[in-house]
């Protein structure tokens, strides 16, 4: 955005109409919180939020194909915006159903209004970063976005491990904001400009005819790398998330797994693709070395956990680094809207939403089973397929799915990673997928393993399991086992969608000075 010279119009509201209904769902609800009978706060709430998210998902069948620009600039409806939004609107949508029974009934009795409130914030700041045109604006849907999840890990305020947790993630976060703040600021000395496209002309002309990368430049790019990287939890940014996932509510640590990794990794496609795609020759190779280290550490270190939290978030660790894998295979082409390298972001966008049903149906599983008295300990696990086969069964897909075996979702989701790795002649990356992949199945398959064949605990010495009613969980446990089985034999739909991410350039080509 130039600062000095901004033509003022009236902004289109069509185009931002899904942020917009999510927007008014979260006023809805604060109102409804503030006014509401406690009776019936429950299912009103409930309804608001999956309403609300079930609306602006719909309506992004109308902002598909836009191709336009809004707030002058700021705000950009293009198929990038279209596929990152329904990744974080159906990991919404899980998440209230996930969510519901667990926080109301189970979880100390903390207020659900705030929570329903707070999680709806946090999607307006993911949708927001979605759809941005500008570095504000990225800065700010992160932030948004952020502090709400902050507040969120701590939300179960009397156990001790979520404070702490929310402590170390609030520390480390406001530390990684500074970071990526001051790299903008970089960005914006080089280019004159917080637009993303301006700042892709700016950096064209600096780089222009030089053999080397300046020094500024390089300051630039390496502080919005390590800020955005704590975003997405890649090595050696990753600090924050094994407390955070174990101290936060089970379903806190679900939605914290998709929706802000999301967020962080529609933040770098736009920074990086579109602002920085001159530098991709050399930004590629630095995303390769972190996806590399990411994937190893996680998996590595997932290999020796017992409380099953842990492990996931271990485990989301390297998941990170079979998603960056896709970014990394990214190759900018010599005209803006080329579809040289495109299908590595479209892997990338894939993964997330594959990512978004199998690890949230994993800690869905774990939720379903505090709900009845059980821990998260692996042991907790032992003979759940004898007293109870439905979770038991759900639990298993999902694991197998994270592993990546056919015919589930996770292993179509690696398979178009690895494609697009090969492609852009980065085989060993591709290799280290493949051998990573087989290293988790240790850590996965140990909890199949303990479900299938360990031993039942001692119902005459066990204390008994609690029966309780969970219908939205029941439901969300469906859709997320029938996701894993259906979206990777029906993926080529899916890939079609995605592959309109390349509109992001295309309309970038058509703004005179970008070149």
């Amino acid at each position: 955005m130039d600062l000095f010279n901004l033509n003022f119009e009236h902004p289109d509201w069509a185009l931002i109409l899904p942020q917009l209904i999510v927007f008014l769902t979260a006023i809805a609800l604060v109102l409804g919180d503030a006014f509401l009978p406690e009776r019936s706060k429950f299912n009103a709430l409930t309804g608001i939020s999956l309403v609300g998210y079930g609306a602006a998902l719909a309506s992004l069948y109308w902002q598909r194909g836009k191709d336009d620009m809004t707030f002058q600039g700021s705000f950009r409806a293009d198929g990038l915006t279209v596929f990152l939004s329904l990744i974080i609107l159906i990991a919404a949508i899980l998440s209230v159903l996930v969510s519901a029974n667990y926080i109301e009934y189970f979880e100390d009795r903390v207020p659900l209004g705030e929570y329903y409130i707070l999680l709806a914030f946090s999607v307006v700041g993911a949708l927001l970063v979605a759809g941005a045109g500008d570095m504000i604006m990225i800065f700010i849907g992160l932030e948004l976005s952020s502090l709400a999840t902050y507040v969120l890990t701590a939300y179960a305020r009397r156990r001790v491990e979520s404070v702490e947790g929310a402590l170390k993630y609030f520390l480390l976060g406001i530390f990684a904001s500074a970071i990526l703040l001051y790299g903008m600021a970089w960005a914006y000395g080089l280019s004159g400009s917080t637009d993303l496209d301006g700042i892709r002309a700016g950096i064209s002309e600096a780089v222009a005819g030089s053999d080397y990368m300046e020094a500024s430049v390089l300051l630039a790019l390496l502080l919005l790398v390590v800020g955005l990287g704590f975003k997405i939890a890649a090595v050696p940014f990753h600090m924050w998330t094994p407390d955070a996932y174990e101290g936060a509510p089970t379903p806190v640590s679900a939605y914290m797994s998709v929706i802000p990794k999301a967020a962080g990794f529609a933040a770098l496609i736009r920074i990086l693709v579109q602002a920085l795609g001159p530098l991709s020759d050399d930004w590629t190779w630095l995303i390769a070395g972190l996806a590399l280290i990411t994937m190893a550490l996680g998996n590595f270190v997932a290999l020796s956990q017992r409380n099953v939290k842990r492990m996931l978030a271990y485990s989301s660790i390297a998941h990170t680094g079979y998603m960056m894998v896709g970014l990394a295979a990214y190759q900018d082409g010599s005209v803006l809207g080329s579809q040289l390298g495109a299908d590595g972001v479209t892997a990338l966008m894939y993964y997330m939403l594959a990512y978004a049903f199998m690890n949230i149906g994993a800690f869905a599983v774990l939720a379903w089973l505090q709900e009845r008295g059980k821990g998260v300990m692996l042991d907790d696990l032992s003979g759940l397929a004898g007293t109870h086969p439905l979770a038991a069964v759900s639990m298993a897909v999902f694991m197998i799915s994270l592993m990546g075996i056919p015919p589930l979702i996770g292993f179509y989701a690696k398979y178009y990673v690895i494609v697009a790795a090969i492609e852009a002649d980065m085989l060993w990356l591709a290799i280290a997928i493949v051998l990573m992949s087989a290293l988790s199945a240790y850590f996965y398959l140990r909890v199949v393993f303990v479900m299938y064949f360990g031993q039942a605990p001692d119902a005459s010495t066990s204390a008994p399991a609690r029966t309780v009613a969970t219908p939205l969980l029941n439901a969300a446990l469906v859709i997320m086992v029938v996701g894993n089985l259906a979206l990777g034999l029906f993926s080529q739909g899916i890939i079609d969608l995605g592959e309109e991410w390349n509109t992001a350039l295309t309309l970038a080509s058509n703004i005179p000075g970008v070149n």
